[in-house]
């Protein structure tokens, strides 16, 4: 897009072919925005080999959970790829739980019922819902990307369930130059983020990231108070990581 004085830039992070309809989206209502779109990591799903063997069990074995979680869209998507895969027809009596709307789109292609929080979305929301509340001697599941926050598990095992882990992928970071960043960031622009670790990786490469953005764009609160106690001078929280909950934080940043 085309460039001027009193044009406002937007950093889009997220990984490649995941932006696509978000960044149509930013300029089918603004013609006065400066796009960028620079992913901090790529997803690389877990191949189906010899090295896989737990994972390929765990798949194999989903009848035996009460409840399976997804914890990102990309753990859903990934594995429905895997649940398609082993099994003809998902398995009954089990329950699905997405840990926000952008993952229970996902699970909602192929599974019902899907359960998810109805403000914070989040663990800590999920942990609140009061099917989760009563698990004791419950096998669970949870769908995620390899490594990632413990929470969860922690205190879903705190409560007397059995967890376990179906690692579908990795998080590969994207590093960039100084040269790349001070481009990026000339004019204070404002930065989406998909998650806590996306600011980690940003300021890992930005020591002094808070200075050099007019605002960020985080998906969750616990993002946003992580982000506030970090001294970020303006932080937009969307109502979900989906791309009209989005759109409508960045109207209101932009004044539409």
């Amino acid at each position: 897009m085309a460039t001027s004085g009193n044009n406002k830039r937007i950093i889009v992070t997220r990984p490649a072919g995941q932006a696509d309809q978000l960044i149509a989206g930013i300029e089918a209502f603004s013609n006065e925005l400066e796009i960028i779109h620079q992913p901090l990591i790529d997803i690389v799903p877990v191949a189906d080999d010899k090295h896989s063997a737990l994972l390929r069990q765990r798949m194999l074995d989903i009848d035996h959970y009460k409840a399976v979680i997804a914890i990102s869209k990309n753990a859903a998507e990934i594995g429905l790829q895997w649940l398609d895969k082993y099994w003809l027809q998902p398995p009954v009596d089990v329950d699905w739980y997405a840990v926000g709307p952008t993952t229970a789109d996902e699970l909602k292609r192929e599974l019902y019922p899907v359960y998810l929080p109805q403000q914070r979305f989040d663990s800590e929301g999920l942990l609140l819902l009061e099917s989760l509340q009563q698990v004791q001697d419950e096998k669970i599941l949870i769908w995620r990307g390899i490594g990632g926050r413990e929470t969860l598990a922690e205190v879903l095992r705190q409560r007397g369930a059995e967890v376990d882990y179906a690692e579908l992928y990795q998080r590969r970071q994207i590093d960039y130059s100084a040269q790349q960043w001070q481009q990026a960031l000339a004019e204070q622009p404002l930065l989406l983020l998909s998650s806590g670790q996306a600011l980690d990786i940003v300021e890992q490469q930005v020591p002094d990231l808070a200075e050099q953005v007019s605002a960020i764009l985080v998906p969750s609160e616990r993002v946003a108070e992580k982000a506030k106690n970090k001294g970020y001078k303006q932080v937009l929280v969307a109502t979900s990581a989906r791309d009209q909950d989005v759109l409508a934080q960045l109207r209101n940043w932009v004044g539409l």
